[in-house]
């Protein structure tokens, strides 16, 4: 095609056989055209789909130089041009740049940023499900699933408000697991809620499962709180398999830190290793930025919860080669992402590079640091971001109770003794 006249010069003995054709990119006034001339390489016109993708690559560059010349890389334009061509095809620009280009330094933390919101909202967009006809509502059951939903809309304000974690998606999967639960009562030929019954919820649990079964029990208490039902219903236990087969076998994670300390890219190295021995999920680790590191003495600390941890040697080391001002970057780089990648490749490429499964690999770390003599759950929690009841299901595992208390009647009688009321 035309296009590629302006990258494409036969070499013959490392002379140029051609002079520059004068519509070459070179000869435009610009101080980033030879970085972008790197990423529109020849390829051989095999296919339309070959020269489609030759075409988009141009047209992108083509972007990029009108707009650093006009005002530069900035959130706006970066989301317009995710927009317009999609995010893979951006980063791949951003991958084909010269590595030592200003203009890939530049790109990289925007683009970063963009991507990583583009990707969390593209997760729970409703354009990326498959379309679900939905059931019409009897108006009592519409209005319950709306009661629901604003329900729990006020209960993630008052979460934030008191500092918890509190996801958006979890608004909106409260919502839409009350209207699924709606809809199978109105495929039963229900209209009412006092129609409903334990044998009801029965046969959802039976439909679905025990968990998806429990999340409706939850919501009919709430609806038993806004109706006049007599029925009581029973939540349907939840039987989780013994943590000792939720976790990995203790010679499996020596094997895990081989592949990673061998893999090159850092980035994976870095979430893979907050994976498996800190137990940091990848979804929790892609939300990490530069101010949560800081230097502190000798030892590089992160915060993950609530409180600062040291880290080991090992972790500091690919922290360091991933970025070498970790720990010490300017105060305006505090919110700058760690990770560059979206969550979903970062989540891909780890769970490659460890080659096992992921939530079993989370359990043997927090395993592993309750082993190394840390029992306090609410030490773990605030260090980690580990909840208590995964807390509590992973010490099942030990052989011995790692929250011992005292007995009841030895308690009574300390406490007779200290108030003076027994005296043997």
């Amino acid at each position: 095609g035309d296009d590629r006249r302006h990258n494409c010069l036969t070499v013959k003995g490392g002379e140029l056989c051609s002079k520059l054709p004068g519509a070459c990119w070179q000869f435009r006034d610009h101080r980033f055209v030879r970085d972008v001339l790197c990423t529109v390489r020849a390829y051989p016109p095999k296919s339309k789909k070959m020269n489609a993708a030759h075409h988009k690559r141009v047209q992108i560059a083509l972007d990029i130089l009108n707009q650093t010349d006009a005002c530069g890389i900035n959130e706006s334009n970066a989301n317009k041009l995710i927009i317009k061509y999609g995010r893979a095809a951006m980063f791949a620009f951003i991958e084909r740049l010269p590595v030592d280009s200003v203009l890939r330094t530049d790109m990289t933390p925007v683009f970063a940023s963009v991507g990583h919101r583009y990707d969390q909202e593209a997760t729970h967009s409703p354009t990326h499900r498959r379309a679900r006809v939905q059931i019409a509502l009897p108006a009592d059951f519409e209005q319950a699933v709306q009661l629901y939903a604003e329900k729990s809309a006020r209960i993630k304000q008052i979460k934030i408000r008191r500092g918890h974690r509190y996801s958006e998606s979890t608004v909106r999967r409260r919502g839409v697991e009350a209207r699924y639960f709606c809809e199978f009562l109105v495929r039963q030929g229900l209209q009412f809620w006092p129609e409903v019954s334990q044998h009801h919820l029965d046969m959802y649990v039976d439909k679905t499962n025990r968990c998806t079964g429990g999340n409706a029990f939850t919501f009919l208490q709430f609806v038993r709180q806004n109706n006049r039902m007599t029925q009581r219903f029973i939540r349907p236990k939840i039987r989780l398999k013994p943590p000792a087969e939720a976790m990995l076998d203790s010679d499996a994670v020596p094997g895990v830190l081989r592949r990673i300390v061998v893999y090159p890219d850092a980035q994976v190295a870095v979430a893979a290793l907050f994976l498996t021995l800190f137990g940091q999920m990848v979804a929790r680790s892609a939300e990490l930025r530069l101010g949560n590191f800081r230097e502190r003495g000798e030892k590089l600390e992160a915060l993950f919860a609530e409180e600062w941890t040291p880290l080991d040697v090992l972790t500091t080391r690919f922290l360091r080669k991933l970025n070498p001002s970790i720990g010490v970057a300017p105060p305006e780089q505090a919110d700058t992402l760690l990770f560059t990648y979206p969550l979903r490749k970062l989540r891909d490429l780890v769970a490659k590079v460890v080659a096992v499964p992921l939530k079993p690999l989370r359990m043997t770390a927090i395993a592993n640091i309750i082993r190394s003599g840390v029992t306090d759950r609410g030490a773990i929690s605030r260090i980690l971001g580990a909840s208590m009841p995964t807390l509590a299901y992973i010490e099942k595992a030990f052989e011995w109770d790692l929250q011992m208390t005292v007995e009841p009647e030895i308690v009574k009688a300390r406490n007779e003794v200290i108030r003076g009321e027994r005296t043997e």
